[in-house]
């Protein structure tokens, strides 16, 4: 069975370059990677690359990324791309587009529409259309978002649950805070304005008012536009906040200095539903506890780590018996390997490649 994964990003570009979206990393590299390693044929392409003459058709599975909004750089060709999807289906291909950002609310485009202008805003979602008329099945890592773009189609596609891998390596569990607690957050702060600002400026002063507390960020490079929303001009560690720029050996070096990873959210926002709980998975497998906001996603891993509308609640109940939080990430890793682990993701995968096989014959 040969399964190519098309991801957003440069075509021809480093790998360093092309794995720095997490989608591709989740939903790309690793479950080919894997494929490969249990006798598959699989591979990694971009988004871009369909567009090329000579890209080969014949294939079991196409697993293509919904387009980002660069995708309208190629609006005068979009033909092409939907000519290849046809061909890929009319040569006995499955065609799957994998999801992990809703996009079909009143409230991403008028953000498009703001920030592209609204002629882009809808050519954009008219893109969309037209190529989620050109699939098979639709793909999303979590339920609650199966959910919303089962409505949004209308039923008109399948939709599969593949939930996202486990990235880090597994390191032995640990939970023995020193006299200043080590908190981590990790992820694109870009997307997380409004959740760091309230863990910076609200959770914070209150861990701190019981115990000393150290926040690091793992993120983009800093300074931002982003960043100033939430530190304004002055530098993080005014806030006794330090940071490096994201990579995964810089990642795994902060998961091994922390002794928790904080993941707050705004709940309000519609961009948070849906969300994947893909951090919360690296700092279990790293050996770390979680706390976090109660999302659908990270209810699954409600008995493995802490969930409170309150952050700073969540690390008091943490501090407060060591040793039943460490008995909790101890379990979560077993959970997390058996549920999350490459070979499990990449086993679905094929699953899902197989029913579309089954279900055209």
């Amino acid at each position: 069975m040969r399964v190519v994964f098309a991801v957003n990003a440069v075509p021809h570009a480093p790998q360093a370059q092309m794995t720095h979206l997490a989608s591709a990393r989740y939903r790309g590299f690793i479950p080919a990677g894997q494929m490969q390693k249990d006798g598959q044929r699989a591979e990694v392409t971009t988004v871009i690359d369909l567009f090329r003459p000579d890209f080969d058709t014949r294939l079991d599975l196409l697993v293509l990324h919904q387009p980002k909004h660069d995708i309208l750089l190629l609006a005068n060709v979009i033909s092409v791309l939907l000519d290849k999807l046809d061909k890929i289906r009319s040569e006995g291909g499955r065609v799957v587009i994998d999801v992990s950002d809703f996009k079909f609310t009143a409230e991403f485009q008028e953000a498009m529409a703001k920030a592209l202008g609204p002629d882009k805003a809808q050519a954009y979602r008219v893109i969309l259309d037209a190529i989620f008329a050109r699939c098979d099945a639709v793909t999303a890592p979590t339920g609650a978002l199966a959910e919303l773009l089962r409505t949004a189609l209308r039923n008109a596609r399948p939709v599969f649950v593949i939930e996202d891998v486990v990235e880090v390596a597994r390191q032995p569990a640990k939970f023995a805070p020193g006299p200043e607690l080590r908190l981590l957050w990790f992820g694109f702060l870009s997307a997380h304005i409004a959740a760091l600002k309230q863990l910076v400026h609200d959770d914070l002063p209150k861990i701190r008012a019981t115990t000393p507390c150290q926040l690091h960020l793992v993120c983009e490079k800093l300074p931002t536009a982003e960043s100033r929303q939430v530190f304004g001009e002055a530098d993080p560690a005014t806030f006794g906040v330090t940071h490096a720029a994201w990579s995964v050996p810089v990642l795994e070096a902060a998961l091994a200095a922390c002794d928790l990873v904080a993941l707050p959210f705004d709940a309000g926002s519609m961009m948070s539903k849906g969300k994947s709980n893909n951090r919360a998975l690296q700092a279990l497998a790293a050996g770390r506890y979680v706390v976090a906001h109660p999302l659908e996603s990270y209810r699954t891993l409600g008995d493995f780590i802490g969930l409170d509308a309150s952050i700073a609640t969540a690390v008091a109940t943490a501090l407060a018996d060591p040793a039943a939080t460490l008995q909790r990430i101890q379990a979560g890793q077993d959970f997390v390997e058996a549920r999350y682990s490459p070979a499990a993701i990449a086993a679905r995968w094929l699953d899902v490649a197989r029913e579309l096989q089954a279900a055209r014959r």
